[in-house]
């Protein structure tokens, strides 16, 4: 500009062009920049009003404004609505014919255009580079400008194309902008666009009509009823975040079914004519809910959403606040929820997992695919993870071969859906390939004559086309021009990939060996550990007990953020308040030995972990990193494992509170928990009185040192059976009733025998059910929900039994549950049926076993314990031994690895019983052993003549008479 713009021109700008009355909260700053012609970053939350941060100046400079937007839809969409104000915009993407992007490039040139809208994948093509050098933009706008950082939390490569673009293209001023963005992410930003002292704008994070809310919930089950809470407190339009297709599915049946709303489901593995009805049942509000993956909602301009619900918690912190952003753009009281389970943790564990594979993977599909004859390559990746054999789900196979990209091993090639890819590897001054062609290929000259014309010189570029299309146009069968076209492939240097639903990859040089690829391990393994650190942030978020505003607004920078007055933790609109936290006493020796189990564990972590990491170690949980970080190893580990996760987070945050414990951050966003003199002064003296804020549910907990673990561990003493169960209610189930009670406890035993936590032998809903309905026949339990075939293969009689027990003299008679057969390896026709649980004790009785040396071994087998009494887990075990089951069936009824058979046959034949070698040792092995026990005086080797350890413990065992030593 010649001149600044006076605030009346601009708000004279605003209104006439734009329809608009005022300026929102630091969109004039913004713009004044830009028109100075200043490099911008504009850093504005979901709603704050971004694009006009680049509209405007656009009408007022002089040239043609380029926006990179990552999203057709959200293209068309602005296009449309510039269109309808009059104003000069446009597109160029995949959607349009070659023929007509060729037109609107001359149109841009002519300067027919105020507003081109690009995707980033635009800038692969060098032509269009060049266009944009020629043409000069006066501005460059790089909108979700997050996506251009590795560090952010939708990073996609095309966008790293952009910096260069940039510098080609004469370095134009630039203003990027985004949602959400860390400081760091932010630094990125500015250094991947080459931006020259940049106005840096944050605006807007507070969002003061969005009230904040976590609500806990273990199971899908208790979420449904929770997210049904919270759309009936918030009628009106809403969007659902699920972490997966699967899930988004089932919550919109739930919704349909249940609750008779109009639901529309969005993701990826819908078609895009599907995705695109879905958004407009959406948008017109012909649908008010839609249940959708992270897929949905970029650039999605719909003012009026009620509520952002997030059935499952996001990896970070910048995605939740983008998506749950989305809510109340009108400015009018909106809710956002987030359901939280702490297994959801796991869930956002895997992706990180999924997005670091091993160095072994990487190297070993590198091996694999330049040593296959294909070129490129069409193979899914569920396909390339079978070829490999690699433990890895399809989206670690993807990222293996972006690794492999990024090292320049292989190239990548995505087809679009219904389209193929043509691109010809030869330089620019190449004449037609025509000439290379024998006289008598007749086809094949055809089909190059309209590939040539499709690709027009755009040599080295992947150009895409519809093959039914092109043979249609050449007059040709699809067969003969797809068989043309593997033809002229095979002779001359011409790539084809034909639509399928996976993407090509292609070796770029085969001879180069494994050894010679250069990946940085060491920078990899550095980005997990930040992923890891921002979902620590994320769960801090969930289990925090501190303003959940003042939390978001903290982490993007705010650290004066004030409390809000209306979220869950600050006490309005219903919820839980503070002074419900007041303070309670614990004054149990059950309540003090928690106490100090917990502020033991912080003196043992010494100071290196948050309490996140802490309550994990102190619960017992199975994470991975409890190995990778020594964590399994300490005293403490699992000491609390009859609390949740969760509960242990309030604890600690309650000890913080009252001077015991402290944080500090020793990194950005990674704050460490350590003892306090105080509390190392407790540790020494456990009669200090001690009251704590926690609620009051959780504080009985403690003062009884672990409800669930205590429970289980009682014996059970004759109890009334809940009143509301005799009335005829048998909605409420209470703990006093007596066969809940019993079951509880055996499912404790059961529990502790295999290793495994109460609610994976089966979980409190299916002990309710069971109780409810009392089961008394085999078909009556199967139909309990949670007990599948093998659950009831493993526990059904025993539960029949106890419930028989509690049910009186009218039960009926209890017979075996039937054993399923899908569930289980089919036994060979020799042998007999197979048993769960025997039905009563049986007498004593003498059983002739032969063992491998021939002699008869007369072996007393003691009467079978009542199967609602203590039953040994190797019991289980060898039950099926004896019943004919081989080590690997007997080892997928029980869940269990061969080692741990193994374990429970050795434990059994000590206590006498006969163990069949059979189920262990093939014929071969057999043989070989007896030709040892012929051979007198002998002392066998170590191995067991080949036999692993645990094996040849076993051999003895049996053989012998008596224990290995």
């Amino acid at each position: 500009m010649s001149r600044p713009m006076t605030e009346l021109e601009l708000d004279q700008t605003l209104s006439e062009r734009f329809a608009l009355e005022r300026f929102r909260a630091g969109q004039r700053e913004v713009i004044e920049s830009v028109l100075a012609g200043r490099d911008v970053l504009c850093v504005m939350p979901t709603g704050g009003g971004k694009s006009l941060c680049y509209q405007l100046p656009a009408i007022l400079l002089p040239g043609v404004t380029l926006v990179v937007s990552p999203l057709i839809a959200l293209m068309k969409d602005q296009v449309d609505a510039l269109l309808r104000r009059g104003l000069r915009a446009t597109l160029i993407n995949s959607t349009l014919e070659l023929e007509e992007q060729r037109t609107r490039l001359l149109d841009i040139e002519r300067g027919q255009y105020d507003l081109v809208y690009v995707a980033p994948e635009r800038f692969r093509s060098g032509r269009f580079v060049e266009a944009m050098a020629r043409i000069k933009p006066a501005l460059l706008a790089v909108d979700e400008a997050h996506c251009i950082s590795e560090w952010g939390h939708d990073f996609r490569p095309d966008y790293a194309k952009i910096g260069q673009a940039r510098k080609a293209m004469g370095m134009p001023p630039a203003i990027a902008l985004t949602a959400t963005a860390t400081d760091l992410v932010r630094r990125d930003i500015a250094d991947q666009l080459n931006l020259h002292d940049p106005a840096i704008f944050v605006t807007g994070f507070d969002r003061p009509n969005l009230a904040y809310s976590v609500i806990e919930a273990a199971k899908d089950a208790n979420k449904l009823d929770a997210l049904a809470e919270v759309l009936d407190q918030n009628p009106g339009p809403a969007i659902i975040y699920a972490s997966s297709r699967k899930r988004c599915e089932m919550i919109g049946d739930y919704l349909r079914r249940s609750r008779r709303r109009e639901v529309v489901v969005y993701h990826a593995g819908l078609g895009r004519e599907e995705r695109s009805e879905a958004q407009d049942l959406f948008m017109s509000g012909r649908a008010e809910v839609v249940v959708a993956t992270n897929a949905f909602g970029m650039g999605v301009d719909k003012a009026d959403v009620r509520s952002v619900v997030h059935f499952n918690i996001p990896g970070t912190l910048e995605a939740y606040y983008q998506e749950a952003g989305r809510a109340g753009r009108d400015g009018l009281p909106s809710a956002c929820a987030l359901i939280y389970a702490p297994g959801d943790r796991f869930l956002q564990e895997m992706f990180i997992e999924n997005e670091y594979p091993p160095r072994d993977a990487v190297f070993r599909t590198y091996e694999s695919m330049r040593r296959m004859d294909a070129d490129p390559i069409e193979l899914t990746h569920a396909e390339i993870k079978d070829v490999v054999g690699l433990d890895l789900n399809e989206s670690a196979i993807g990222t293996v071969l972006k690794i492999l990209e990024g090292a320049g091993a292989v190239e990548r090639l995505r087809p679009r859906e219904n389209m193929a890819i043509i691109r010809f590897n030869v330089e620019d001054d190449e004449p037609s390939l025509v000439g290379r062609l024998g006289p008598q290929a007749h086809t094949q000259r055809i089909v190059l004559l309209g590939l040539e014309g499709l690709v027009n010189r755009r040599f080295n570029e992947q150009v895409y086309f519809n093959p039914d299309e092109l043979a249609g146009a050449l007059g040709l069968d699809r067969v003969a021009l797809t068989r043309a076209i593997r033809n002229l492939v095979a002779e001359l240097p011409i790539d084809y990939v034909p639509p399928f639903r996976g993407n090509a990859t292609r070796i770029v040089d085969r001879e180069r060996p494994t050894r010679d690829l250069t990946v940085d391990f060491t920078e990899l393994d550095r980005r997990k550990r930040l992923e890891y650190d921002k979902l620590d942030r994320m769960i801090g978020y969930a289990t925090g007990r501190d303003c959940r505003r003042a939390y978001i607004l903290g982490y993007f920078g705010d650290a004066m953020a004030d409390r809000c007055g209306h979220c869950d933790n600050c006490g309005d609109d219903g919820y839980s308040r503070p002074d419900e936290l007041a303070g309670a006493e614990i004054d149990t020796e059950a309540g003090r030995d928690v106490l100090l189990k917990t502020l033991s564990g912080v003196a043992r972590a010494k100071g290196r972990f948050g309490k996140t990491m802490v309550a994990q170690m102190l619960t017992g949980s199975g994470s991975e990193k409890m190995d990778r970080l020594g964590l399994r190893s300490l005293s403490t580990f699992g000491l609390l494992s009859a609390f949740r996760q969760t509960e242990v987070t309030q604890l600690l945050d309650a000890l913080s509170s009252a001077g015991l414990v402290h944080a500090q951050e020793v990194d950005r966003f990674r704050p460490i928990i350590d003892l306090t003199a105080r509390g190392k002064e407790w540790l020494r003296d456990q009669q200090m009185p001690l009251t704590l804020p926690i609620p009051a549910e959780l504080a009985l907990k403690i003062r009884q040192g672990g409800l669930e673990r205590r429970s289980a561990r009682q014996p059970e003493t004759p109890a009334r059976v809940s009143e509301s169960v005799v009335d005829g209610d048998p909605s409420s189930i209470g703990d006093d009733d007596p066969l809940r009670a019993r079951l509880r406890t055996m499912r404790g035993d059961w529990a502790r025998e295999s290793g495994y936590s109460a609610y994976v032998v089966f979980t409190n809903q299916t002990l309710d059910e069971l109780v409810r309905n009392r089961p008394t026949t085999p078909a009556a339990i199967a139909t309990i929900k949670g007990l599948g075939p093998a659950r009831l293969e493993r526990y059904g009689q025993a539960l029949l039994e106890a419930i028989k027990e509690y049910c009186g003299p009218g039960a009926e008679p209890v017979s075996p549950a039937p054993r399923s057969i899908e569930s289980t390896p089919t036994p060979r026709a020799s042998k007999p049926e197979p048993v769960s649980a025997p039905a009563a004790p049986r007498p004593a009785t003498a059983v002739v076993s032969p063992t491998v040396t021939g002699r008869p071994v007369v072996e007393t087998t003691p009467p079978a314990p009542s199967p609602t009494s203590y039953v040994p887990t190797e019991e289980w075990t060898w039950r099926l031994l004896d019943r004919g089951f081989t080590l690997d069936e007997a080892a997928a009824i029980r869940g269990l690895e061969h080692s741990a058979v193994v374990r429970h046959a050795t434990w059994v034949a000590r206590q006498g019983k006969p163990v069949p070698l059979a189920a262990f040792l093939d014929d071969e092995a057999q043989a070989r052993f007896r030709a040892w026990h012929l051979e007198k005086g002998e002392t066998p080797p170590d191995d067991g003549l080949g036999l692993p350890g645990g094996l040849w413990t076993l051999y003895l065992t049996c053989c012998a008479g008596k224990p290995a030593e």
